[in-house]
């Protein structure tokens, strides 16, 4: 436990320090220096030492800077900054902490590098041939010869041309979409806390975003009796996957009712269960987005 290693490291420099540690985060409670101690880089050390630790677990820090135990709250508050630390609200804003300030751990170099490929992935745009529906990456093709189809040889070039000619109609809406780049997922994670506390809903509901089409997902989205909801995510705007999730978590608050006991029939287009899944969702949606408006840009 990090308590006990800084404890053994910093002890004779301290007056207290509480840090409570779970799998996921680490909650700084109290962290008191001596005074004779204090300005000589014993609060840096330990405060290296801990991000160290949480980075390496992949643990959020979450605290709140006090003057209570002799401090300047607003040192404070440029202190943790320096590590990293943000205001707990906006696009940081995470409702399974109360405290002002938190800090999400840091990708290592592996977790950068596979982030980097699936990137990568994620914008390789596909292209599909109007004549025969066969499909490919832009990748696979050279650029001289990019829209020609690898099945048929049909130029879908020309149809791009007669496209572009067409009138353009300004969307008034940009919706993002979803990559798996670290604020993107915990943006949609955010979502999914605010959903819970919107629903009501203690449990543990297990979440997953898919980028590739499994046997178990042929839609965008399915809830599971057991509490799993799955996501279909590729190329999907981050606001409509947020539609999807809040949808999924109405039908798991209902089960949890007891007033969802058949999801194939229950959830057929009309049913009450569906329609109001659907409200409910739509509602959800637009008090987030008024909360947080980045979801649409």
């Amino acid at each position: 436990m990090i308590q006990d290693i800084l404890n053994e490291k910093y002890g004779e420099y301290l007056i207290g320090l509480d840090i409570y540690e779970t799998k996921s985060s680490l909650i700084l409670s109290r962290i008191i220096i001596k005074p004779e101690m204090r300005n000589s880089g014993v609060g840096t050390n330990i405060m290296e030492d801990l991000i160290n630790y949480a980075d390496n677990n992949k643990q959020i820090i979450a605290l709140t800077p006090s003057s209570d135990f002799g401090g300047n709250k607003n040192k404070l508050i440029q202190f943790y900054k320096r590590f990293g630390f943000k205001h707990n609200k906006g696009i940081y804003k995470s409702f399974e902490y109360r405290d002002t300030m938190i800090r999400y751990p840091k990708l290592n170099e592996s977790m950068k590098s596979l982030i980097k490929n699936i990137l990568k992935e994620t914008t390789d745009k596909t292209i599909t041939c109007d004549e025969c529906g066969w499909h490919w990456k832009e990748s696979q093709s050279e650029a001289s010869d990019l829209y020609v189809c690898h099945k048929c040889g049909h130029d879908n070039s020309k149809d791009k041309i007669k496209e572009s000619n067409k009138p353009k109609i300004k969307s008034l809406l940009r919706e993002r979409l979803l990559t798996q780049d670290d604020l993107d997922v915990r943006q949609v994670a955010d979502f999914v806390n605010f959903a819970k506390d919107f629903l009501k809903i203690d449990d543990d509901v297990k979440v997953e975003l898919a980028f590739e089409r499994t046997e178990d997902l042929k839609t965008t989205a399915y809830y599971r009796l057991d509490g799993l909801i799955k996501i279909y995510a590729k190329n999907r705007a981050i606001i409509d996957i947020m539609r999807s999730l809040g949808h999924e978590l109405v039908h798991h608050k209902q089960n949890l009712e007891g007033r969802l006991t058949n999801p194939t029939e229950d959830g057929e287009d009309g049913s009450e269960i569906e329609n109001e899944a659907n409200a409910v969702a739509g509602k959800m949606i637009r008090i987030y987005g008024k909360q947080h408006p980045e979801i649409y840009v």
